[in-house]
Order: C-alpha cells, then sequence, then structure tokens
C-alpha cells in the first residue's frame, strides 16, 4: 500500500487534448491544448533495479506520478507537467482498492510531436 502525506502533491498535471480552434480575430484554424481535468500529483522514483529491468524496452525513457484515484483517466489524453512539457500516458495502474484514500500511478513518455 502506497502512504503519502497531502504535501507530496505539490505539483500540478493538467490532463486534456489536442482540439483545433479558430481564432476570433483572423479566422485562422490553429491546433491548442485544452485541459480538461487538473490534478496535484506527487513524482514517483524508481529504484536502481527497476531502472535496470526497463533498459531496452518501450518503457526506458518514461516517468511515473502518483495521483489520487480517479476514474476519469484513460490513455486518450495528453498531460500536461508543471514544467511545461506534454507527455503521452503510456499507462497506469488504478488502485481500486475499497481504501478511503486510493493512489494511481501513471506513466508518462514525453511526446516530441507537441510544443
Amino acid at each position: 500500500m502506497l502512504k503519502y502525506k497531502p504535501s507530496d502533491f505539490n505539483k500540478r498535471a493538467q490532463f486534456g487534448s489536442i482540439k483545433t480552434v479558430t481564432n476570433p480575430n483572423t479566422g485562422g484554424k490553429s491546433k491548442v491544448f485544452v485541459a480538461e481535468i487538473t490534478l496535484h500529483y506527487a513524482p514517483k522514483k524508481r529504484t536502481l533495479t527497476q531502472q535496470y529491468t526497463i533498459l531496452g524496452t518501450n518503457l526506458e525513457d518514461t516517468i511515473l506520478i502518483v495521483i489520487r484515484h480517479n476514474k476519469a483517466l484513460n490513455k486518450k489524453l495528453l498531460v500536461k507537467l508543471s514544467d511545461g512539457k506534454y507527455y503521452d500516458i503510456v499507462g497506469t495502474s488504478p488502485d481500486d482498492s475499497n481504501n478511503i484514500i486510493a493512489y494511481d500511478i501513471v506513466t508518462l513518455k514525453l511526446n516530441q510531436g507537441v510544443q
């Protein structure tokens, strides 16, 4: 069972998608990130054994974040972390227990296409 203090969740992540919007002044279309959910998160570090285990796999260049359990998350969403970079959701490890406070571990990979 994961144990975190409320103070560990000191960063914000915006979960959303890229939408095409029309500029009302010029009529031109542009793609922008539209946040659907904003959640606090705690970064999660991997152990050295875990890092060595994922070498050479598609999880090699991923990071982990921990959020309070949220059923609204899915792999289609894009994530903008507090560092201003955009990430794709590679996987989630939801906590479906009946605990009052449950946490999900979200695996993210840097999205090279979104600036």
